[in-house]
């Protein structure tokens, strides 16, 4: 620790020393680090320290550390305060096409309803990969629901392959079938590439299975892997905790464990339907621990009481977890199940959260949808939900696949059940129904997968209010050695800064000897240089807080990494 807080005092102009003490290293399991720390502390297995009851992270140098860690402002984790700058949280664009789209594929002629199971940037072959599961009406698997597979090279642009290895279907022997029995399922790259056999893995409900199973069994839950995506087979029969309705699953580094999120409470208990989110923990894929509810509309009194939360899958970037909800919008028709009341006609919109430990959600942004559902008519007119986990990036921008579906979940084409209440409003919904259904036939639009774009990590962007502003972010120490900045800058420019504690520049690293940050408008990442220099090796090991000066710009986002070649 001595020669680190000497480090601190060494002048600037040491940056060529080839005797440069290196940066602490961050922690990459930090978060699990500080868990077991507070755990500690609250049993009273180790005394209380002056830092309590904050229990920061046990580093050399007593500062926020981000390491190499890329820094987004969807939240205010590393913003100190913003001087004529706003935040904006930015709205995704639909895709013109449906990434994924019904076809004459035999075995979707009966029934075309994409739900995603997950979705990859496989990194042995370079191609994103899509697994999707749709009904097959009990032809010829006996099964409700089957596996299917997409690929795309840029995430757009998507082909069911008809493959020989894939599962037949009656006479067709090529097709893009990769397992004959699931449904509401997860799936994920295993971050583990000890054992080929698991390189990829599924929980999931098997509808036959399930079926199978003797009155009064516990909802079932499976785990298949496979090596390639292709050939699957189970390595445990049931869980011990089920999932159930689309559970979105992420290996969380900083805690070493799998997370899954799923809704919490469906189809249990009639009494107490409403949907919220619930987050399992495992460490192996197959135990995982009970569900617990981290993400309700009942916490929130900026959403309506009627919405839901139907579904979240989750991301993480840095040290933000970014969570995208589906929320189910209830319609004011009571139906009776049980001697109890419920509503389930409703239409489903997209929401966007945040977290820092995965656990506690806020909603980023105003109350009202992140991704609102389209027109009448339109593809995602009645449901937009079920995004997978992750994005997919490719040539600077993200594409987030969703089920988009153009009918709203309604009960209007069926004699019963009828709702309780109010019954007069609900039959004049079904005449208009049945009106519209003769007049347009077999001319509605069939389920789909859509796509949402945005700029590669533009989550949210910090803009001037009026032309220039700056921005201050908290103070940390990193690694890397240089600084690049995700930035919109082809009319303005942006210029940064790098200060101590008493808020003046480094040597060498003010904002009047930063080259002006600007470049092309499909230009995404951006290096700071200083005087032609972009070396920041100076300040390692020094507690650090950067000030950008935003000139008819937006920011989105920063990172230490390692420079650049010459």
């Amino acid at each position: 620790m001595g020669n680190l807080v000497e480090a601190a005092l060494v002048p600037a102009h040491r940056s060529q020393s080839t005797d440069m003490i290196p940066p602490e290293s961050k922690s990459p399991t930090e978060q699990l680090d500080t868990r077991q720390k507070a755990e500690s502390i609250w049993s009273g297995q180790r005394p209380v320290d002056q830092n309590y009851p904050y229990i920061p992270p046990d580093y050399d140098l007593p500062f926020l550390h981000i390491g190499m860690e890329k820094q987004l402002f969807l939240d205010n984790f590393i913003l100190d305060h913003l001087d004529g700058v706003r935040r904006e949280v930015c709205a995704p664009t639909k895709a013109d096409e449906p990434l994924l789209a019904w076809s004459n594929l035999p075995w979707e002629q009966v029934q075309f309803n994409p739900g995603i199971a997950g979705v990859v940037h496989d990194p042995d072959d370079g191609k994103f990969k899509m697994w999707y599961w749709q009904g097959l009406m009990n032809d010829p698997f006996n099964t409700g629901q089957v596996l299917c597979y997409a690929e795309s090279t840029d995430a757009l642009h998507w082909e069911k392959p008809l493959r020989a290895d894939c599962l037949p279907f009656q006479e067709h022997t090529a097709t893009n079938i990769v397992h004959p029995d699931v449904s509401q399922s997860g799936l994920a790259l295993n971050h583990d590439r000890s054992n080929s056999e698991r390189n990829y893995l599924l929980v999931n409900w098997p509808p036959e299975a399930a079926r199978k199973r003797p009155p009064g069994s516990t909802r079932l839950s499976r785990v298949d892997a496979s090596p390639d995506g292709l050939h699957w087979h189970t390595i445990s029969e049931e869980t011990n905790f089920p999932h159930h309705h689309e559970q979105k699953i992420i290996w969380d580094e900083s805690i070493q464990r799998w997370v899954g999120y799923s809704q919490y409470s469906h189809h249990q208990n009639f009494l107490y339907r409403k949907r919220q989110i619930g987050r399992q923990e495992s460490s192996d894929f197959i135990n995982w621990s009970p569900k617990e509810v981290v993400l309700s509309a009942d916490w929130d009194a900026n959403l309506p009481p009627h919405l839901e939360m139907h579904d979240m899958s989750v991301r993480k970037i840095g040290g933000l977890y970014i969570g995208i909800t589906g929320e189910f919008v209830a319609e004011p028709f009571w139906q009776e199940r049980n001697g109890h009341n419920w509503r389930d006609q409703a239409f489903c919109q997209l929401g966007l959260y945040t977290s820092r430990d995965g656990k506690r959600w806020q909603r980023a942004g105003p109350p009202n949808a992140w991704v609102d559902t389209g027109s009448p008519g339109a593809q995602d007119y009645g449901f937009a939900c079920f995004t997978p986990a992750g994005a997919l990036v490719h040539s600077g921008q993200m594409v987030i696949p969703y089920s988009a579906n153009p009918q709203k979940q309604n009960w209007l084409h069926r004699a019963s059940p009828t709702p309780i209440y109010p019954q007069a409003e609900f039959e004049s919904q079904r005449q208009a129904w049945n009106k519209r259904q003769a007049i347009q036939g077999e001319r509605l639009p069939k389920r789909a997968v859509g796509g949402l774009i945005l700029r590669e990590d533009g989550w949210a962007r910090l803009v001037p209010t009026y032309e220039s502003g700056q921005v201050y972010s908290k103070q940390f120490v990193f690694e890397g050695e240089s600084l690049r900045i995700n930035a919109d800058c082809r009319y303005g420019f942006i210029q940064v800064e790098l200060l101590d504690p008493q808020f003046q520049p480094y040597e060498g690293f003010s904002a009047q000897l930063c080259d002006p940050v600007n470049g092309r408008p499909d230009q995404i990442w951006h290096t700071v240089r200083w005087q032609g220099s972009s070396d920041v090796r100076a300040l390692w090991n020094k507690p650090v807080r950067i000030r950008f000066h935003l000139h008819e710009a937006s920011l989105y986002a920063f990172q230490f990494n390692v420079r650049p070649p010459a």
